[in-house]
């Protein structure tokens, strides 16, 4: 009896488009190409970040000294002395005007010599340059809240005089 020959079972060949069409290939490619975009973003930012030099250090440090020392002899208050601190500034994203912010506290000298205050109000203190006098001009305003407005704000100080007044 002649032997019947055992054909074997066909196996598919490989189809290199197939993978296309899986869902977690695409899934891995998309994370590639996101990986790829955020590195590419990190490199470009570390690149432009700089170290600050010892004069842009010691120019911000002696900045916060002078702007203290400004609010310090600025008078606001003509009737009663008043106490100040700095206590942030800023550049408004309304106009771009430079500003400085400030807590005050106008007070009177009782019998003793001891010092009451009128309570804590808040104020900003706004520059701006006055191309027609090559200087810079600045104007005051007064406001019951800590507002600053809107745009790019540093906030220094300890804000003694805030918790002064808080206790």
């Amino acid at each position: 009896m002649p032997k019947k020959s055992l054909k074997k079972k066909a196996e598919p060949k490989y189809d290199p488009k197939q993978i296309l069409c899986h869902p977690s290939t695409w899934i891995a490619v998309v994370l590639a190409l996101a990986l790829l975009i955020v590195y590419g973003v990190s490199m470009y930012g570390f690149k432009n970040i700089q170290p600050k030099t010892e004069l842009e250090t010691a120019k911000l440090e002696m900045f916060d000294h002078l702007i203290s020392e400004v609010m310090y002899n600025q008078k606001i208050n003509d009737e009663k002395p008043t106490i100040k601190e700095v206590t942030g500034y800023g550049i408004s994203d309304e106009d771009g005007v430079f500003y400085v912010t400030f807590d005050f506290a106008p007070y009177e000298l009782d019998e003793n010599k001891t010092p009451k205050y009128d309570g804590l109000k808040h104020g900003i203190m706004y520059f701006w340059k006055d191309r027609d006098r090559g200087t810079y001009s600045r104007a005051f305003s007064y406001h019951d809240d800590y507002y600053h407005p809107g745009g790019v704000y540093t906030e220094i100080g300890e804000h003694r005089l805030r918790e002064r007044f808080e206790e």
